[in-house]
């Protein structure tokens, strides 16, 4: 009877255990921010989670109910970093359920703190210091995707501007938006 019962617990344990997965992402860039406008995360084919450009979660909605049904309690918890994280920004999310969010924080001299730095295995780079002729503190890559900016080498009203997102793929796929109106355009070799 005991070892039933343990298999049984073990059993429970291993089910409700298992990780959040980034079934997709897409993060949002446009030529006025250096971070990202929003970003969107399927996660485990279930959950749509909508991040804001503050590092807030804006929205969580099952996927499966098109859109109209928010979810209040979600089955994964929420965690922030707080001001026991000395040396990270504080209020940023932490993690959804086992999913982690890491940011730039004060070890990283070369980057500017609080920005997004990874979610889960989404590795997120931007130019800094040693970029020297492209805009310092624009996002560089999001996994697989490279972002390129007009640079020192290009006219000077454009500089800063997005110039093509490559590498998009069906998990991690950047938008761009080049003007101030609604319209994203997913870049798989895109030149703006």
């Amino acid at each position: 009877m005991k070892k039933i019962f343990l298999s049984v617990l073990l059993l429970c344990t291993v089910f409700f255990s298992q990780a959040q997965t980034v079934t997709s992402a897409r993060f949002f860039v446009d030529n006025n921010r250096d971070s990202f406008r929003y970003i969107e995360l399927l996660l485990d084919n279930d959950v749509m989670v909508v991040i804001d450009d503050s590092g807030q979660i804006e929205s969580m909605e099952s996927a499966r109910s098109g859109g109209n049904n928010s979810i209040d309690r979600p089955d994964f918890r929420v965690s922030y970093y707080d001001q026991f994280d000395m040396h990270d920004p504080t209020g940023k999310i932490k993690s959804i359920g086992n999913l982690q969010f890491t940011y730039y924080n004060t070890f990283d001299i070369h980057d500017k703190f609080g920005l997004l730095k990874s979610i889960g295995d989404i590795k997120i780079e931007y130019y800094n210091s040693f970029d020297i002729n492209d805009p310092k503190g624009k996002v560089k890559l999001v996994g697989p995707v490279k972002i390129e900016y007009f640079n020192k080498f290009d006219r000077d009203e454009d500089f800063g501007r997005i110039k093509s997102i490559q590498g998009n793929t069906s998990r991690v796929a950047v938008m761009g938006r080049t003007n101030n109106n609604n319209n994203w355009r997913k870049g798989r070799n895109d030149r703006y």
